[in-house]
């Protein structure tokens, strides 16, 4: 297959720019015998070098460097393609070959994409094919995933944003099962992705935390209070809706639970609505409770 000058130096391009990528991740990334030593010296698990090691790989200029070479491979496999005479003797093999490698490309650049555009939910490009089916016939295997998704919510050792992103992966999880509560699914993951919010200065972050958490499927009377507290103090105007949408969640979850505290999440309601001077507070929850029919069935639960 005549391949021309033009293929060549996108090769060797590539080369070059995968050589700059090992230069740049050794630069970066520590040495084995130092991390060996570094781990003696701060008694430091093996899944926290781990951690060290994929933060090297989230490194912006190596993402960039990788962009770089898929790019090249992509347009390579195109030129090889195109460079086909209509009577070149090719084999259907590496007719194939060629096919895939672009097929394979494409989808990689279309992952990077997608993570790009929504970061939160990037952990689903990582999923296996077969994950769903796993999740509903494995329960050996969905109770360690479940397990191992709420011990990254819970561990300081992750970004905020791969903490929400465990937390969502939970979440998908329970509804794949067609369940309302999982144990792994409590106040301590949800309550942890609150506090994250709560005082990030990220306010996209923010917003995608509290809006994941408002309609957490967990009945705790902690979230009212804490539902409270952003309705009446958070400056956005779209949190403290998701504010008062979380406590009438709160309100209906406890209603469909056995040990839910109906009465005090009535009771809490009800004061917020009757007692606030704030307008916007008033106003958020008139829409929710506003109405009599609604109002009297909190009185009638907050009266026990």
């Amino acid at each position: 297959m005549p391949i021309n000058k033009e293929s060549i130096a996108i090769t060797l391009s590539i080369a070059a720019v995968t050589i700059a990528s090992y230069g740049a991740f050794f630069t970066t990334a520590p040495s084995t015998s130092h991390l060996q030593s570094q781990n003696m010296h701060d008694s430091r698990s093996s899944n926290e070098i781990d951690r060290s090691n994929t933060s090297v790989s989230n490194n912006p200029l190596l993402k960039d460097l990788q962009t770089q070479v898929t790019a090249l491979k992509l347009e390579l496999t195109n030129l090889k393609l195109s460079n086909i005479g209509p009577n070149e003797n090719v084999s259907s093999p590496d007719i194939k070959e060629l096919v895939l490698a672009v097929i394979e490309e494409k989808e990689q650049k279309e992952i990077e994409e997608l993570r790009d555009k929504n970061p939160l939910y990037g952990f689903y490009a990582d999923l296996p094919e077969d994950y769903d089916l796993r999740i509903k016939s494995d329960p050996a295997f969905t109770k360690s995933v479940n397990e191992e998704l709420r011990n990254k919510i819970l561990s300081t050792h992750y970004t905020d944003l791969e903490r929400l992103g465990a937390l969502s992966q939970l979440q998908m999880n329970m509804f794949i099962l067609n369940k309302s509560q999982m144990p792994e699914y409590d106040y301590e993951a949800v309550g942890s992705i609150l506090d994250l919010a709560t005082v990030s200065n990220d306010e996209k972050f923010k917003i995608q935390a509290i809006e994941i958490t408002t309609q957490a499927p967990v009945s705790d009377y902690r979230l009212v209070e804490r539902f409270s507290t952003i309705l009446k103090q958070d400056n956005n105007d779209y949190v403290r809706t998701l504010a008062s949408q979380g406590l009438i969640n709160q309100y209906y979850q406890a209603k469909g639970t056995k040990n839910g505290d109906i009465q005090q999440v009535a009771e809490q309601i009800l004061s917020l609505y009757q007692n606030t001077s704030d307008e916007k507070v008033k106003s958020l929850l008139h829409e929710m409770v506003g109405d009599e029919v609604m109002l009297e069935e909190l009185r009638k639960h907050s009266q026990g």
